[in-house]
């Protein structure tokens, strides 16, 4: 499937070209054509999905693709193309609206007052919200508005099947390739952060020995597929795309020039005449080298750890021995002094002047800080 424009990552957000701005340019790139939106979204900004789902609307024949993993606002985004299909081993969720709630203060009754009552208003804001996004899911399903509503508060993930069944998708795209590579790489990475405080619950993560070449057995990403996702983002900002005129090229300069800061390269990279950027052989360079010289410090942090957590181990034993070889001393010394003439009140015959003698942990506290 060739895509006209792909819609990951959080709907509203300006790092992945999501935002309702960026969609209409290319609908209008593309006015009295079919426009396929492939979508793989957890969600975002209520107000841009309802922006998307109105401009899919106005421009009339939009197709939604769904694959990976789809939920919130998306799913209503897509309602607004002329038809929905999901790619079969895909997922679909639909829930209530949620908003992030804050507050450290200390206060008195009456401000308890005030914020009890804005919660109030809160709530009641996030009631219309649900039941105007559960009549739209209601247009395109059928059910009643209460249905949907009901199946909002589970917020459980639908399969492709279930939201065929549902009625929130017409059809199920057979599609292997976007099968495999998309659902194993959302299902980690959903699985990598926490998204309960949003309402989007997490999956259980198959056993598939294809999330190898993904992840490593501590869950960060291998070499290879960082190697990879260079090798995608050199391929990015190397092509012209003459072919593709809603290519949005401030957007990709901007998350190029995010990436070489993250790399720590202080300056960014200025465009040529036609928005690209071109790498020299030796800005090339210093990017392979920045890369290496991070893979070498995580490799030295990690051999420190693995060093340390030995050193550690090695220690404890020590401390152990040395505390079974201390109760035994003090064993033999209590069964000496036990012992016939223990009490007979004789001197010992090393000089002692007849005080306590001292037992072998008095004498190892006396000695164990000793470098």
């Amino acid at each position: 499937m060739k895509y006209n424009l792909v819609i990951s990552g959080e709907i509203g957000g300006w790092w992945n070209g999501c935002s309702a701005d960026y969609v209409r340019y290319v609908l209008d790139c593309n006015k009295d054509k079919d426009v396929h939106v492939g979508f793989c979204s957890l969600g975002g900004y209520v107000k841009d999905g309802l922006e998307l789902h109105q401009a899919f609307r106005d421009h009339g024949r939009v197709y939604a693709h769904a694959f990976g993993m789809n939920a919130s606002i998306s799913t209503i985004a897509m309602l607004g193309a002329k038809s929905i299909d999901i790619v079969k081993g895909s997922f679909f969720l639909i829930h209530n609206v949620s908003v992030t709630l804050s507050k450290w203060a200390q206060t008195n009754k009456e401000q308890m007052d005030e914020y009890i009552a804005e919660l109030q208003k809160t709530r009641a804001d996030l009631k219309t919200f649900d039941e105007v996004l559960a009549s739209m899911y209601s247009e395109k399903n059928g059910k009643p508005i209460a249905d949907n509503l009901a199946q909002m508060r589970r917020g459980n993930w639908l399969s492709a099947q279930q939201a065929l069944d549902f009625g929130l998708v017409d059809a199920i795209r057979d599609d292997a390739e976007t099968e495999t590579e998309a659902r194993n790489y959302i299902q980690t990475f959903i699985n990598s952060y926490n998204f309960k405080d949003s309402g989007i619950p997490p999956l259980p993560t198959d056993d598939d020995s294809r999330l190898s070449s993904i992840v490593d057995d501590s869950g960060n990403p291998t070499q290879s597929f960082l190697q990879k996702t260079w090798q995608g983002f050199q391929s990015l900002f190397r092509n012209q795309h003459a072919d593709n005129p809603s290519t949005n090229n401030n957007m990709k300069i901007t998350v190029f020039n995010s990436l070489m800061a993250l790399l720590a390269f202080k300056d960014g990279f200025e465009p040529d005449g036609q928005g690209n950027i071109s790498l020299s052989q030796a800005q090339m360079k210093q990017v392979d080298d920045r890369l290496a010289d991070l893979e070498r410090k995580d490799r030295e942090n990690a051999d420190a750890i693995k060093a340390s957590a030995a050193a550690v181990v090695k220690l404890k034993d020590k401390v152990t021995a040395l505390e079974a070889d201390i109760a035994a001393k003090d064993q033999q010394i209590a069964n000496l002094k036990q012992g016939p003439g223990a009490s007979s009140g004789r001197k010992p015959d090393d000089g002692n002047d007849g005080g306590d003698i001292a037992n072998a942990r008095d004498l190892y506290n006396l000695i164990k800080d000793i470098d």
